[in-house]
């Protein structure tokens, strides 16, 4: 085997290592690095080794075009010198997309996929040049194929496993506040299970399968919890300043209109994106009270129903027809959701990490997080905290998913507590059963367990 030729599977190695360390990226999470930064900072950082493969194969190339000069091939000179200027320009593009957009995965391993076909194009026709059949690139080239499958072909099951604790007070900062101590938000992956997990599972804890259910792509799934953690965002900001009474909170704005089911008696009256804002003359603010409302209604009936549509307020006919769930109650045949509004005065800024897809389970961590930012003693009285659940607009904390894993990554780090939805409590301790876990259901039960249990004697204020 020739020098280039070695390299060119070198960075064939490399990005099968790399995609490998990809998968696992959560074993080394408790690495702490000083003021505050974890591992899913340096990833951020990290993310820039995936330039060193096309960089590999670009300069492998340049290589095979300097030595087709020196030898002043003739016969199919053309065609080969083609054939590396296309792996120079395609690693070339590959490095550029890498390193300005390094936080758009599916850019890069795309151009790195097409980098990688034409060096196997090249590796192929090299061979050739030294016997009839090219049995070397062609065993390589079936023997990656084989691995990618292995590696990334996706099944019907989704796999959680363990993922990453995040610095919150480095992925949310309010102007003006300051961090008094250490709170942690915590992730998990949840995606579609490749055949490889199954020997992952085999070798690390805390790996669970099931059955896909989505009923969406994984591109409208990605798109939804991308804006569940948009949502989140706002609505740990809005209560975090309305505790500090900089501000209203959440506000109800009425009920969304988020679709029609099938045969709805409303289907072209009501549209998706309208907001009910009164049913038969009573103000609907909340999904619950338009629940309350149909309640009093006969199916069948006809109501009127005032909506806001692009911006303009209209008055409308809608008939009912009885409740699936319910035959005796009324219903409208519409998915809906609480339209809100959130109050909040000060600017908090987010760091858009890389591997922090989306999802609304930091909420609760990310009020407490504001709050300690603008309390100028601070709220955790020497604890390092860790914590999870989603923030509703009264304040309480919601279920998350994948707590088996949750904890079990907190543990991993020096954590003194992880407080959990009271409904998550089991799971939870499934998954630490030696962890001091503390299961709660409003943020001001955070705030109280934190006051009543003070890490270090005599801080109190």
């Amino acid at each position: 085997m020739k020098p280039f030729q070695r390299l060119y599977y070198l960075g064939m190695v490399l990005a099968l290592f790399l995609f490998v360390a990809g998968e696992l990226i959560w074993l080394p999470d408790p690495l702490r690095f000083g003021n505050g930064v974890y591992w899913i900072d340096a990833l951020d950082l990290l993310v820039y080794v995936l330039a060193l493969i096309p960089l590999i194969w670009a300069i492998t190339a340049g290589f095979i075009l300097v030595r087709l000069r020196r030898i002043r091939v003739k016969r199919r000179f053309g065609w080969a010198q083609l054939r590396s200027g296309a792996v120079i320009i395609a690693g070339v593009t590959a490095i550029i997309v890498i390193i300005t957009i390094p936080k758009k995965l599916e850019f890069s391993v795309s151009a790195l996929v097409l980098t990688w076909l034409l060096v196997f194009v090249d590796l192929f026709f090299i061979e050739r040049n030294l016997r009839k059949i090219p049995v070397q690139s062609i065993s390589a080239f079936v023997v990656t194929i084989c691995l990618l499958i292995v590696l990334f072909f996706p099944t019907r099951y989704l796999v959680t496993y363990p993922g990453m604790t995040l610095n919150m007070s480095r992925y949310a900062q309010a102007n003006g506040g300051s961090p008094h101590g250490e709170i942690s938000g915590v992730l998990v992956f949840d995606r579609p299970a490749f055949p490889i997990d199954w020997v992952y599972a085999k070798l690390f804890p805390h790996y669970t399968f099931e059955v896909n259910n989505l009923g969406i792509s994984i591109g409208e799934y990605n798109q939804q919890v991308r804006v569940m953690k948009s949502d989140a965002n706002a609505a740990g900001s809005a209560i975090a300043l309305q505790k500090l009474g900089r501000g209203k909170g959440i506000i109800p704005k009425g009920v969304l209109v988020t679709g029609l089911a099938p045969n709805s008696p409303v289907e072209g009256i009501l549209r998706q994106g309208d907001v009910i804002e009164e049913v038969s003359g009573q103000a609907i603010k909340t999904v619950q009270e338009l629940t309350d409302r149909l309640a009093a209604t006969s199916p069948g009936d006809q109501v009127e129903v005032k909506v806001l549509r692009n911006s303009n307020r209209e008055t409308l006919s809608a008939k009912t027809r009885a409740n699936p769930d319910n035959p005796k109650r009324a219903a409208f045949g519409i998915d809906v959701s609480n339209e809100l509004q959130y109050d909040i005065p000060e600017t908090i800024n987010y760091h858009n990490y890389l591997l922090h897809e989306g999802g609304p389970s930091h909420g609760a961590m990310l009020a407490l997080t504001l709050i300690d930012q603008f309390t100028p003693w601070g709220i955790l009285h020497g604890n390092k905290v860790a914590g999870t659940g989603t923030i509703e607009p009264d304040g309480s904390i919601g279920p998350v998913g994948g707590l088996e894993q949750k904890a079990y990554t907190v543990s991993r780090t020096d954590a003194d507590v992880f407080f959990v939805p009271v409904k998550n409590e089991k799971d939870a301790r499934k998954g630490a059963p030696g962890l001091q876990i503390v299961p709660v259901r409003t943020l001001d039960d955070i705030l109280s367990w934190l006051r009543e249990n003070p890490k270090q004697p005599g801080i109190t204020h």
